[in-house]
Parts: C-alpha cells; sequence; structure tokens
C-alpha cells in the first residue's frame, strides 16, 4: 500500500500520499478515501506521488484545525514517510498521527518509540481505520480498536489483538476506490484489486499476506471494474493494473472472469501478474490474449534448483512451456520474465545459469527479461535470517538511498565487485544481441547496482597494481617498476534499478 496521510477537520477526512514514481495510484489510499465517504466522512484527498513531491508547505491550509493524520509506508518509502511525519510534527504538534501499511506493521513498537506517531494500524485498515476515526472524533477509547498498536498516556505502548481477517466476500462489498479526483495525465492507468494475498511464501518475498490468497467472486469483481472504468481517460495510457500478487492464482477462476468480461462487451486493456504454471492452464492464456496489454511473469530462477530454495513451485521446464505458449498465441513480447540475481547462495555459476536461461526464452520465444539483482526488503524470510543473524535490522530503513547503501547490498548478493563487471558485460552483450531484432525497444532490462557503482567505480577497478607500486616506486626510486596503466571501459548498461514496464507500452 502506497503512504497514506488522513486527517479528521470537523468531521472531514483529508488524505494525502508520497512514494516513488508508479504507474497507477496508490490504491489503498483511494480504496480508504472511498470506504470512509461511504461511513460518513467528508474526504479530500491529496495525492502527493501524482504531485512527486513530499512537501506538505502548499497544503498547510487544509491542514491547519484536523484531529487526527495518518501516514502508511512499504519499507521502499519508509524514509519519505518520515519526512512527512517530522512535517507534521511542527505543522500540528497536538494532533495524533496514526501509521498503517507494511513497514509499521511489521516495526510497530519500533516506529512508535523512534517517530512522533501515536498510532500504528497492523495489517489491514478497512475496519480499524474507520474505527479509530470515530473513537476519535467522539471521544472514545482506542483499546477496542482490533490491530491497533498505540502510546498510552504514560508512554507504554499497547497492542490490541489482531482482527480477522477480511473474508473474500467482505472484500467485495467495500467500496471501489475513489478516482474521482485523480489528477490527470499522471498515472499510466488505473489500480484495481481481484484478489488479496498469495498463496504461496517465497523466500525472497516481502510482499503482505503470503499464505493467505482471498479472491473477490468473478462477478462482483467485474462489478468493481466496471465502476472504475469511466475514469480511464484520466490516465495516460487508458490500460487497468489488477494489483494483485497473482492475478492467476486460481486459473479458473481467471478464465472465469475473462467469460464475464465478454458476456457483458467489456475490453478492458490489462496489465497483471501471472505463474508460469498458471499459464499453462486451458483456456487461461486464450481468454487473456485480447485483454492483454503487458503482465510480468515471477520467473526468478534459471536453473531447478534455485527454484526449489526459493520454494517458487514450478521448474525451468514449466517457464519453457509458459514462454512457448505466449508465443503461440502471439503475446510473448507483451511478457516480461523477471529474474533476480545474486540471491544469497548464489555464485557466478548460478547467475550465468540464470542469464543464459533467460537469453534462451528471449531468444526462441521473444518474451522480454527483466534482470534485478537481489535486494534486502524486510519481511521475507531470507531478511528475517539475516536479521536473527545480526546482519540486518529495521534502522536500516530510516534514510533516503538505502538501496545504494554497500553494506546493505552485499549482506544480500555475495559477490566479488570483478564478478558484478563481469555480470554487466554479459548482460549488455545480450542486449546487443537482442536490438538485432528490436531496434526500438529494450527487451532485456537490466541495471548496474548503485552500491558497487559508488564504491568500487569502473576506472579503479580497471586500474591494476596502482597503490603499493606506486609507494614503491617512490621509496625506491632508479628501480624499474612496470605499472600497468588502466584502459578505457565503458560499463554499457545503467545503473540504478531497472524499470518493470515499457515506457509507453510500446
Amino acid at each position: 500500500m502506497a503512504p497514506p496521510m488522513m486527517d479528521v477537520v470537523d468531521g472531514t477526512l483529508r488524505t494525502i500520499s508520497m512514494d516513488a514514481e508508479r504507474e497507477c495510484p496508490p490504491y489503498g489510499i483511494y480504496l480508504l478515501a472511498a470506504a470512509l465517504r461511504s461511513a460518513g466522512h467528508e474526504v479530500v484527498l491529496i495525492d502527493l506521488i501524482a504531485e512527486q513531491s513530499v512537501d506538505l508547505a502548499p497544503h498547510e491550509h487544509e491542514l491547519r484545525g484536523c484531529e487526527l493524520m495518518g501516514v502508511g509506508a512499504t519499507s521502499l518509502s519508509w524514509p519519505s514517510a518520515r519526512v512527512v511525519l517530522h512535517q507534521i510534527e511542527k505543522l500540528l504538534p497536538t494532533v495524533p498521527i496514526v501509521l498503517g501499511g507494511i513497514h509499521p506493521t511489521m516495526f510497530d513498537r519500533y516506529v512508535l518509540e523512534t517517530s512522533p506517531a501515536t498510532y500504528v494500524v497492523r495489517g489491514e485498515g478497512e475496519r480499524a481505520l474507520l474505527q479509530l476515526c470515530e473513537c476519535v472524533a467522539k471521544g472514545g477509547s482506542v483499546a477496542d480498536v482490533p490491530g491497533l498498536t498505540w502510546k498510552a498516556p504514560d508512554e507504554k505502548i499497547v497492542r490490541n489483538p489482531v482482527a480477522t481477517r477480511i473474508d473474500n466476500e467482505e472484500l467485495g462489498a467495500f467500496p471501489v476506490p475513489d478516482y474521482s479526483s485523480l489528477a490527470p495525465n499522471v498515472y499510466k492507468g488505473l489500480a484495481i484489486e481481484s484478489s488479496r494475498g498469495c498463496a504461496f511464501d517465497c523466500s525472497f518475498c516481502s510482499t503482505s499476506y503470503r499464505r493467505s490468497w482471498r479472491p473477490i467472486p468473478p462477478e462482483e469483481f467485474v462489478n468493481r471494474l466496471t465502476t472504475v472504468m469511466p475514469h480511464l481517460p484520466l490516465t495516460r495510457y487508458g490500460t487497468t493494473h489488477i494489483i494483485d500478487d497473482e492475478f492467476s492464482m486460481n486459473p479458473r477462476r481467471a478464465v472465469r472472469i475473462t467469460e464475464v468480461l465478454r458476456e457483458r462487451g467489456l475490453e478492458p486493456w490489462l496489465v497483471y501478474d501471472s505463474r508460469a504454471n498458471d499459464l499453462l492452464f486451458p483456456g487461461y492464456v486464450e481468454g487473456m490474449a485480447d485483454l492483454t496489454c503487458q503482465f510480468l511473469v515471477g520467473a526468478e530462477c534459471g536453473y531447478d534448483e534455485g527454484l526449489k530454495k526459493i520454494g517458487k513451485g514450478t521448474t525451468t521446464e514449466k517457464l519453457r512451456l509458459a514462454a512457448a505458449k505466449l508465443a503461440r498465441h502471439g503475446i510473448g513480447e507483451r511478457a516480461d520474465f523477471s529474474f533476480i540475481l545474486g540471491l544469497p547462495w548464489e555464485s557466478m555459476d548460478e547467475i550465468r545459469a540464470t542469464i543464459r536461461f533467460a537469453a534462451g526464452l528471449h531468444a526462441e520465444f521473444g518474451v522480454r527479461i527483466l534482470l534485478q539483482w537481489y535486494l534486502q526488503i524486510p519481511g521475507s524470510r531470507l531478511w528475517e535470517a539475516d536479521r536473527a543473524a545480526g546482519l540486518v535490522n529495521e534502522s536500516m530503513y530510516n534514510e533516503f538511498g538505502f538501496f545504494r547503501n554497500l553494506y546493505l547490498f552485499r549482506t544480500g548478493v555475495r559477490l566479488s565487485p570483478d564478478e558484478f563487471y563481469e555480470v554487466a558485460q554479459m548482460v549488455e552483450a545480450l542486449q546487443r544481441a537482442t536490438r538485432v531484432r528490436h531496434p526500438d525497444r529494450r527487451m532485456v532490462e537490466f541495471t548496474f547496482p548503485s552500491a558497487i557503482a559508488t564504491y568500487f567505480p569502473v576506472g579503479v577497478m580497471n586500474s591494476r597494481h596502482s597503490g603499493l607500486v606506486r609507494l614503491r616506486e617512490v621509496s625506491r626510486p632508479g628501480k624499474a617498476i612496470t605499472v600497468e596503466e588502466p584502459k578505457p571501459v565503458d560499463l554499457g548498461v545503467p545503473v540504478g534499478v531497472p524499470r518493470r514496464h515499457f515506457v509507453g507500452y510500446q
């Protein structure tokens, strides 16, 4: 969920959001706005993601007089959330603040102890936020608000029991996100949820609600989709992003959704995620082909042992069969097969195997390849193992730029600096080969890790014997010493974090 801010002013709930650049609106904040309106609150929504800002100054007049402020955050957006928290503390020092989202859920005590916040909603916020707003408005006790962690007047941290999960029928009964105030031509498309959670628990995954999949019934999902589609003209490309962890978790249900869409004469242009195994289900690819703008397949590893360690529940053969089926139905080039490089157990042998396998999928079936470095993000089983070993902890995610933090990066990816450059050369050669068939499209997405580029820059890595040898040159003059001078090197690949989707969906 993107970081939302909410405040109640004389019964009016005002909502603010901040995060990195996104392709679709932050679903949670627009959903909560709709739920609060439905409960009788007047809601003013301010989307700071659309503004590409974390500065509250332009909205100061709207925040005066509020009774409750709220900030929600993932681990990725937590530094932005902290900036906003401290602005609120200065602007409205007596107003309580509620935190929500996966990062405060995981680290409720820590964030309350180290921030100006008063409350944390742990987990799903649809019920808890409504109850908290009622308590604040009427001066009631928060002791019965489900899933709430809060600071008592004596600064003691109190954790209320977690609420029961929202079931699939209730998910479908909530109001749909209210996109009526969406800033025009900012987002590529709209966001909508057809299910919540994932039946799997991959070791690297840091998303919420793993081993907890709750689907909205197909007919009800299409009803919700129909309700948001009139707002598509506000977007740049008219796409609808199904933000489920895996849209096709039950492929039979996904097929039924395509049938209902066609029965009602609807042709949404969809962006979504699917598992390779699900693509093999009869009728699924056939039903989705004409509705698909782009989608991602979490391939992760190019060798079976790695897939087993992750807990992905698939094999390289199934990945290959899925890519072949996509090619037969003409949508191979709309698929991103996403792979992770540098999982904690991987050496160069495993990374070469993944790159070779990915290259073969593209060469044979034309699918697009996304190569991403493993990053230490809180919430995964791999991260928890490193936390238990004393290598990482939640305090390391407070400041901007933790993706560029050398220590954090190398606790996860355990290659030598030279090996990172070897990988870059392999990928750059692969990218050159793909440009023969696709001169105007980047079919292999990859970036060099910022931490390595900063602390082991290519010029230094390409210069040999320039330290101790130079010292000896001045300490023992007159003795011939051969020094290998560095050769100019073009890294050939960008530095940073790779983009998931095509720019403009070429």
